[in-house]
């Protein structure tokens, strides 16, 4: 009689511990995020050299064994995953900076640009309704509305101020979103140093037999990171490693990995002529999604043209209001001159210092003639501001536009975004089906395995109490 049932049972026993330690390793990691669950792979063994399991009582059965554990995940979702998180993160870091600027704006309100414009030249047309007030000493002479010509030049400086208030807030967010890519790009070096070094542990682990599930869980993690910030692609290699690459260009490859620099202007004025790029070893990668793809669009693209217009805007305000005041003179009938100089929306300034040098008359003397004021409060009209600017387009019309591009690009991104959200989740459903810990499916095998370990136990106890049997028979 043989009693290889011995050895049988012991094989399934030490099978079913493992196995119960890979569930409760599972279940322990539940809710750790990136874990992916883990199970066991056992094989039947094979018969004693020189025996059959179809010969009859000569047949050697030699119990299970476990063969490994495995990683229950799935390449594929988690690159759709990783594609659809790449984009999201792309969407919402283009979002945030529109988002500040538009807070920066305030419309529709009295204290935005254009309710202070619209204010500017309604002053204007009340100076020059009521260009002289009557004398307050008693004499009954009318006497210059200097109250009403205050009021006109303070409120130019409020519309220069907001003008240079807006720049110097897009110049700001400029040069906080520089500084966000400035950390992206350093978290992205320090995550794909991370990735080389798993890959070089992996394969040392591969090579000595160990298990290396945790290290490419903390591998993944780690790529994970990468495609939130820079959108990369992550591809495995025969030798168990994974080759990041961003825009094509490689990030790394094996153990070994290149860093990745910021190339082009650091300030708003500048990078219309030297764009912002990304380099790796000194190759241009442009990333397809991840935040470094939203922070560049608005850095190169957003930013830029909302300067450049707001500069369209002071400039257009300036030559059109400085057209029609040149052409007055003041109420003692000297001739005016501009009333605003600078450059752009950071350097519009009121060049009038005193009331009594504002061009509200039209006639070349001493008068009390409002009627070049008027035409200055006329100015709201998009169409006469046009025309006092020989044909271009009106700083009112460009800044309504400008309004408009701004909240249609945002409400578009939300959008986007929300779509997005929608795509990430489901994508994320996918990969938690098959790579997610199910509590009640490893509650299922928990049970299985334990009914096993019960089972072979017995077997043990069986062929002890006939081994006890067969040796009373002897003795």
């Amino acid at each position: 009689m043989s009693f290889n049932i011995l050895g049988n049972g012991l094989t399934g026993l030490q099978a079913s511990q493992q196995a119960l330690n890979v569930i409760s390793q599972n279940i322990a990691n539940a809710s750790t995020p990136g874990y992916v669950r883990q199970r066991v792979i056992l094989e039947s063994q094979q018969t004693a050299p020189g025996t059959n399991v179809y010969t009859g009582n000569s047949a050697q059965f030699m119990g299970v064994k476990v063969v490994g554990v495995e990683r229950i995940g799935s390449t594929f979702k988690q690159a759709a995953l990783n594609e659809a998180t790449g984009k999201q993160e792309a969407l919402s870091a283009q979002a945030a900076p529109l988002e500040n600027i538009q807070g920066q704006l305030q419309e529709p309100t009295d204290t935005g640009l254009g309710g202070v414009m619209n204010e500017f030249f309604g002053d204007w047309a009340n100076l020059g309704n009521n260009p002289t007030v009557t004398d307050s000493a008693g004499t009954g002479q009318p006497v210059y509305n200097g109250a009403a010509a205050g009021v006109v030049i303070e409120q130019g400086q409020t519309v220069a101020a907001n003008l240079n208030s807006l720049s110097q807030g897009v110049a700001t967010e400029f040069q906080n979103q520089y500084a966000n890519l400035t950390g992206i790009v350093t978290q992205v070096n320090d995550a794909v140093a991370k990735v080389a070094d798993l890959n070089q542990q992996i394969m040392q682990g591969q090579a000595g037999g160990n298990n290396i599930n945790a290290l490419i869980d903390q591998r993944d993690a780690a790529v994970t990171q990468v495609v939130k910030l820079a959108g990369a692609r992550a591809d495995n290699l025969d030798d168990g490693t994974v080759q990041v690459t961003v825009g094509g260009v490689t990030l790394v490859s094996g153990n070994a990995y290149t860093p990745m620099t910021i190339s082009g202007a650091s300030t708003i004025q500048d990078v219309t002529d030297s764009p912002l790029s990304l380099k790796v070893g000194g190759v241009t990668a442009t990333p397809s999604g991840g935040q470094a793809a939203g922070v560049l669009s608005a850095l190169n693209t957003d930013l830029p043209n909302i300067s450049a217009t707001l500069d369209t805007i002071a400039n257009g305000l300036r030559d059109g209001v400085n057209a029609i005041h040149s052409q007055g003179y003041t109420l003692d009938g000297t001739p005016a001159g501009d009333f605003f100089t600078g450059e752009g929306a950071a350097g519009l300034t009121v060049a009038v210092t005193s009331p009594d040098e504002l061009g509200v008359s039209s006639i070349a003397g001493p008068s009390t003639d409002g009627s070049n004021a008027v035409r200055i409060g006329d100015l709201v009209s998009a169409s006469a501001m046009s025309q006092a600017l020989g044909g271009a387009t009106a700083p009112q019309s460009v800044y309504s536009g400008l309004v408009t591009s701004i909240g249609t690009k945002v409400q578009g991104l939300e959008t986007a975004i929300d779509s997005q959200t929608g795509i990430v989740s489901t994508a994320q459903a996918a990969v938690d089906s098959e790579s997610g810990v199910d509590l009640n499916e490893e509650l299922t095998n928990m049970i299985l395995f334990q009914r096993s370990f019960q089972a072979n136990a017995r077997v043990i106890t069986a062929a002890d109490q006939m081994l006890q049997s067969l040796i009373g028979m002897v003795s």
